[in-house]
C-alpha cells in the first residue's frame, strides 16, 4: 500500500513538471488561460450551430418583407390599370354618345344614372339631368344599343325615368323586318308583351323591334326589344313575349330625346 502511494505521488510529479516544461516553451504558465482554451473552443462552436439554425430564418423573414412590399406594388399598379380601363370605357360610351348627339335632330341631353333598382320601384332609374336642362315629362329615354323608357317625373336637378319593362308603360313599335305594328307593353318583371299582332301572322322569335314613331312619344327607329316566344293563344290576336334591348343594370350614362 506505501509503495503504491509513492508510485501515485512520483506519477504526479511527473505530469506536473511536464505540463510546466511545456508551457514554458510558450511563456509564463497560466492555469486559467489552459482552463479557458477549452471552453472558448466550446463557445465558438456553440455560437456557429446557432448561426447555422438562425440564418434560415432570417432569409425567410427577409423574403417575407420584400413579399408584402411587391404584393402592395402589384395591388397599387391594379387598381391604376383598373381606372385606366373604366375611364377609357367611359371615354368610349360618351364618343358613342356624342355621335348620336350629332345625329340627331330632337337631342336633349345626356345624362348619368345615380339611381336604379329601388325596391319601391324596381322599373324606375334617377338620373342627373332635370328641367333645368330641357328635360320635360316623357321624353323619351334610350342609350346607344336601344330604348331605356321615358321620363315620368321632372325636377330642376334629377328626373325619374320609366323602364319599357313597368307595367305603365307602352311604346308604338314595328318589326324591322315585316313592318308588322303593334304596341309593346311591360310585365313588370324583366320583360314585354306585344301586343295587338293578328293571329295570322307570321311572327319569329328573334325578329327585333323597333320603334315606329306614331305614339307622339318616341322617336322613330330605336331598338327597343326582340321576340322570345310566340303562341297562338284564344283570342284574336297573338301571345307574344319580347325581350327588351336594356339591362338595368349596365345602364351608367343615358340620352335624353325629344319627339
Amino acid at each position: 500500500m506505501r509503495n503504491r502511494r509513492v508510485v501515485l505521488l512520483f506519477l504526479v510529479v511527473v505530469v506536473s513538471a511536464s505540463i510546466m516544461t511545456f508551457q514554458s516553451t510558450r511563456g509564463p504558465f497560466k492555469p486559467l488561460t489552459a482552463l479557458q482554451t477549452p471552453l472558448y473552443q466550446l463557445e465558438r462552436g456553440f455560437s456557429a450551430v446557432m448561426h447555422i439554425i438562425k440564418s434560415p430564418f432570417r432569409y425567410y423573414f427577409r423574403l417575407e418583407k420584400e413579399n408584402r412590399k411587391l404584393k402592395r406594388k402589384i395591388g397599387q399598379f391594379e387598381m391604376k390599370e383598373q381606372e385606366y380601363t373604366e375611364l377609357k370605357l367611359e371615354n368610349q360610351r360618351l364618343s358613342t354618345i356624342l355621335g348620336i348627339k350629332e345625329r340627331a335632330p330632337h337631342f336633349i341631353a345626356a345624362a348619368r344614372v345615380i339611381s336604379s333598382g329601388i325596391r319601391q320601384w324596381p322599373e324606375l332609374i334617377i338620373i342627373d339631368k332635370g328641367s333645368s336642362s330641357g328635360i320635360k315629362k316623357d321624353m323619351a329615354v334610350r342609350i346607344p344599343e336601344g330604348l331605356v323608357g321615358k321620363t315620368s317625373e321632372v325636377m330642376p336637378g334629377f328626373s325619374k325615368v320609366l323602364l319599357v319593362t313597368d307595367v305603365s308603360f307602352s311604346v308604338s313599335v314595328r318589326l324591322q323586318d315585316t313592318r308588322i305594328e303593334g304596341i309593346l307593353s311591360g310585365r313588370g318583371d324583366g320583360y314585354c308583351t306585344l301586343k295587338y299582332i293578328p293571329r295570322d301572322e307570321n311572327i319569329r322569335p328573334g325578329a327585333l323591334l323597333i320603334t315606329s314613331g306614331l305614339d307622339g312619344v318616341f322617336p322613330e327607329g330605336i331598338p327597343a326589344g326582340y321576340i322570345t316566344g310566340v303562341e297562338k293563344g284564344s283570342e284574336l290576336f297573338l301571345d307574344i313575349d319580347a325581350k327588351p334591348i336594356i339591362k338595368t343594370s349596365m345602364i351608367e350614362e343615358v340620352m335624353v330625346f325629344k319627339k
